[in-house]
């Protein structure tokens, strides 16, 4: 239903806004005030009419739906968001957590990379890298970690610019918020 109302919401603004002038020329509603309030007037009575509907379509018995608190709502979206990636390398273990606010390197169990979103404007930046250094028998190689996006969550490993890892994992809003691997 809330899918419903955002696209009637999104039609009516997109016609309201784009027409509104043709439609109300010379009259008295030609007033920006007046088309404001009209709008609030429309979406009162949409709204109105939507209660009135989800109320005659409520078949659950009192007492029995119990509505979600903040917080476990806030620790079901963590936990929907949060994804571990393990990879071997040689004799090395690399394992990449993606958390709600936070992204880790571990290598071989030690954890050597870790980025933490404290601010909101944090996350105007969707992409996170974590880099490291694997060391054995005189050699560097430098681990490179990708992820992050918008819609999908992407992960990509390079070990010294090759590409180890590289994996996407798609959420669907619409089938209540499981995860599908492409």
């Amino acid at each position: 239903m809330t899918i419903f109302k955002f696209i009637f919401y999104a039609v009516l603004f997109y016609f309201f806004g784009f027409y509104y002038a043709n439609f109300t020329k010379d009259t008295v509603f030609d007033n920006f005030f007046v088309m404001l309030v009209s709008i609030f007037i429309i979406i009162f009575l949409f709204e109105y009419l939507m209660n009135f509907v989800e109320k005659k379509k409520a078949t659950e018995p009192e007492g029995e739906h119990r509505n979600e608190t903040f917080d476990e709502l806030m620790a079901e979206l963590k936990n929907e968001f949060e994804k571990t990636w393990t990879v071997g390398f040689k004799d090395h273990q690399i394992k990449i957590v993606n958390a709600y606010n936070q992204e880790e390197l571990y290598i071989n169990e030690k954890l050597v990379a870790k980025k933490t979103r404290k601010h909101w404007y944090s996350w105007i930046r969707p992409y996170q890298t974590l880099s490291a250094v694997i060391e054995e028998d005189n050699q560097r190689f430098q681990v490179k970690v990708k992820m992050g996006g918008l819609i999908s969550l992407y992960c990509k490993v390079y070990v010294d610019k090759q590409v180890i890892l590289n994996e996407k994992v798609k959420y669907s809003f619409s089938s209540n918020g499981l995860k599908e691997k492409d």
